[in-house]
């Protein structure tokens, strides 16, 4: 595994089991009450999280390999600045984290500090399991302030409280073939496109690639296009109630659009697109077929080194999504980060923990990124001036910080979407474009069963 591809990760299918499970330990609780309770002692006030940084916290985290030994050397580091702290830590893969994650909450023994990502912070938040970390930002036991406004918002709950506090920062980006682009004249896209920009850059790249090579690979079912289209356009995914801000209209549009390019063999066949393999070193992209897609940021790495066995000479590089009309900004943060449950009984030496992975240069010198771009402005800048960062990891750092400048939009996830979006999105776009099935209707019944589910999940 390279540097790259341990810098960011994706959600991978598991995590929808976890999420039901939650559903189910949760409202079996006696009674309906919240597992989580009234805030503990210590977790307000104008001294919220501060006192004695001594005894013991329980560390809950995913990973495996390089990934635990670099946590464990941050913890290392966090009980030499603090002799009498212990941390002990409690990992797996990530697949089954949050199915033991859920029955540590159903039982009220979540770990003092515990990683989450936004797109499951409110599985827990609404269950009322979790502490607001504000106070504890606001009594400066956890220094935020180099961490921008947006990317500290993707930590927040739909009720506006911050319940996460960001370390590692994933991202989409388009991978583009640029070696593709120069031998048809088509170079790349212009800072600052727009989607409409996109689609006629497909459309101007078609006639003029070789035999065999489209544009694009097929993206109407991909989860991400969907939400960074809806905010480039301005327009929300989600209500402040957890249902469904986007219309059935903005879904057919969306689909309309993909459905345009696929029909006029600009793309990648809905059979190829739905057979592909999910390992980036055998998607069509890393093959040679596609001039571009969607992919995760950190994939640069990978990608490059499978097409050079594809195709010997040709390079990779990504860009940022296309943006607004208005000059918005359409790629969104999918962060990592810690959060403390309200079942901790050492919550000063759990603000202090976060405090000093946040803000330790040490510290994150030795964790280096490993699990999305580190959302500190000063540390990013350190380990971008680092002579020794290799060549890939630096383009993603970089376009990264690109991307934070261009203030990305933030996205509140409501409790119960892993377990009823993402897949269920892919297969109503296959639907459409392996069976025939109607746009309109498919959008309209995909809407309808999303808002029922979220209902359900709240």
């Amino acid at each position: 595994m390279t540097a790259l591809h341990r810098l960011f990760r994706r959600p991978r299918a598991g995590l929808a089991v976890g999420a039901a499970l939650l559903g189910l330990v949760l409202t079996s609780c006696s009674g309906g009450t919240s597992v989580g309770g009234d805030a503990p002692t210590g977790a307000e006030g104008a001294n919220a999280g501060k006192g004695d940084v001594t005894g013991e916290i329980r560390l809950s985290f995913w990973g495996s390999g390089v990934r635990v030994e670099k946590t464990n050397g941050v913890s290392d580091l966090f009980v030499k600045a603090n002799p009498g702290v212990k941390v002990t830590p409690n990992y797996t893969d990530f697949a089954a984290y949050f199915q033991k994650l859920n029955v540590e909450a159903s039982s009220g023994n979540l770990a003092c500090v515990m990683q989450l990502q936004g797109r499951q912070l409110n599985d827990y938040a609404s269950k009322d399991l979790l502490l607001d970390l504000q106070p504890m930002i606001d009594s400066g036991a956890i220094d935020v302030a180099n961490i921008p406004a947006e990317v500290l918002d993707t930590g927040r709950g739909t009720d506006g409280k911050l319940y996460e506090i960001p370390y590692g920062a994933a991202y989409d980006a388009v991978m583009i073939n640029t070696t593709l682009a120069e031998e048809a004249d088509v170079g790349q896209p212009a800072k600052g496109y727009t989607w409409d920009d996109f689609v006629a850059y497909i459309k101007n790249a078609g006639p003029k690639l070789p035999n065999g090579i489209v544009p694009v690979n097929l993206g109407g079912g991909l989860p991400n296009y969907f939400i960074e289209w809806t905010r480039a356009n301005g327009k929300d995914m989600f209500t402040d109630d957890g249902k469904a801000a986007f219309s059935a209209e903005d879904l057919a549009m969306f689909w309309t659009m993909w459905e345009d390019l696929r029909k006029a063999d600009l793309t990648t066949t809905a059979q190829n697109k739905a057979a592909e393999a999910p390992q980036t070193e055998q998607s069509n992209l890393a093959t040679g077929k596609v001039l571009l897609d969607n992919k995760p940021g950190n994939q640069l790495g990978q990608a490059q080194g499978a097409l050079e066995g594809a195709k010997p000479g040709q390079e990779l590089t990504t860009i940022q999504l296309p943006g607004g009309a208005n000059g918005a900004s359409g790629t969104v943060l999918f962060t990592s980060g810690w959060s403390i449950p309200k079942n901790c009984t050492n919550i000063p030496t759990a603000a202090a923990y976060i405090n000093f992975w946040i803000n330790d240069h040490e510290a994150n010198t030795l964790f280096a990124s490993n699990n999305g771009a580190v959302t500190n402005t000063k540390e990013l800048e350190a380990q971008l001036a680092d002579p020794a960062l290799d060549k890939a990891t630096k383009h993603a750092l970089q376009l990264y910080q690109e991307i934070v400048a261009n203030k990305p939009p933030t996205v509140l996830y409501p409790a119960g979407y892993q377990a009823n979006f993402e897949t269920a999105f892919t297969r109503s776009y296959q639907d459409i474009s392996l069976n025939g099935a109607d746009i309109q209707e498919t959008a309209r019944t995909f809407i309808d069963n999303l808002n029922s589910a979220l209902e359900a999940a709240r």
